[in-house]
């Protein structure tokens, strides 16, 4: 039976989109007469417990404990370290973070989420941005077929990077959601918020369009024709000082809230009381926060820009994430048109439920199965 190995660090650092997209997929892909899978990382001496990061992970785990994750990255172009001396043989082997190491046997599946490095570097930290310059094109050549995370950004490969169509395929996200919730009122006090609130999720970075958008916040409330709070609720990431820095220089300063990281069920009940949702991000390779506010029934402002059309179809009301002045009308529009935001509601929710990590699992297996024909 052929053996597909998933490359599950990405579960052992900082928690992202990567994060939860490679443990979804983990966690559904199912064992069968035609494919077994296995996970992989490394754990240096058995160090970290990674039993959380692994929750829900029904496959086997197979460790390469002779060292650290880092110390292999940072030597694997020098020291001539075969992949297959570290782990068991595996027909097929599939990396979840843009990067696939040099001296893999078997047949290669790499991820690539986005190119913001292509579109966008200037929202990228200058190392990421190298290593994702210098790698993902060597990575795309050692791969058989590539994973894309939506059409559009399948598009963008093929464009971009000069891949043949028939090398890359689609297997998308969805929402990363639970049942976990908190007490609200509690919540409230605690992050400073009263009364009602637009919510944005995801990181506190420029790529998110976050100055722009505390600008057209500023341009809502001096206009007097809706009394409400920003919650911004993400963790800081790169160059993220303009971003506070612009909330600190609005006259309403005291009702733009950043919550910082919170807990899962602290996320849900934001959702399930937040007026709206604004996500004007400049580019996404996917974007998963709309499809999370439309599974909580809150009507979504979203970009016109990259995937988001794609992913949100008719379920989102669309803004050009440039124009601070049209952020600002949208989201009046978002607050006071009562017959748009029922719409927007009941086409969020069914939009949501199209998407589902079982299908996109069933989506990967087809995907493995494709790579081992003829081989």
């Amino acid at each position: 039976m052929p053996e597909v190995a998933l490359e599950l660090q990405p579960l052992c650092g900082k928690r992202s989109g990567i994060t939860f997209y490679t443990l979804q997929l983990a966690r559904n892909v199912r064992n069968t007469d035609r494919l077994h899978f296995h996970g992989e990382l490394f754990n240096f001496l058995n160090r970290n417990d990674n039993r959380a990061a692994l929750e829900g992970v029904t496959v086997p785990i197979e460790t390469c404990r002779l060292f650290p994750y880092g110390v292999y990255r940072r030597i694997w172009n020098t020291v001539p370290i075969r992949h297959d001396r570290l782990f068991p043989k595996a027909d097929v082997r599939v990396f979840f973070d843009y990067i696939v190491p040099p001296r893999v046997d078997g047949i290669v599946i790499d991820t690539v989420h986005d190119l913001t490095v292509f579109r966008h570097p200037e929202t990228m930290e200058d190392k990421n941005r190298r290593r994702l310059k210098e790698g993902l094109r060597r990575s795309i050549e050692r791969s058989r077929f590539l994973i894309a995370v939506s059409e559009f950004t399948k598009r963008e490969i093929c464009t971009l990077l000069s891949v043949p169509e028939e090398r890359v395929f689609v297997v998308p996200n969805a929402a990363s959601v639970s049942d976990a919730v908190t007490d609200f009122p509690a919540l409230a006090k605690r992050i400073g918020l009263q009364g009602s609130y637009l919510l944005y999720t995801g990181t506190i970075e420029p790529r998110k369009n976050l100055v722009r958008l505390i600008e057209a916040y500023t341009l809502l409330r001096r206009r007097g024709s809706a009394d409400v709070s920003l919650v911004l609720c993400g963790g800081k990431g790169w160059q993220s000082e303009p971003i506070y820095e612009a909330a600190a220089k609005s006259p309403f300063a005291g009702d733009i809230i950043f919550t910082g990281y919170v807990s899962d069920a602290e996320k849900n009940t934001l959702f399930q009381n937040a007026a709206g949702f604004v996500f004007p991000s400049l580019y996404e390779g996917f974007g998963v926060p709309p499809l999370e506010a439309m599974h909580f029934g809150v009507p979504v402002l979203t970009s016109s820009a990259a995937s988001l059309p794609e992913v949100c179809a008719d379920a989102a009301l669309y803004v050009p994430p440039e124009d601070r002045g049209a952020i600002a009308e949208g989201m009046e529009k978002l607050l006071s048109d009562t017959a748009l935001r029922e719409t927007l509601t009941d086409a969020g929710r069914k939009r949501a439920a199209e998407y589902s990590w079982s299908a996109s699992a069933r989506a990967l297996e087809r995907v493995c199965e494709k790579a081992l024909e003829g081989s």
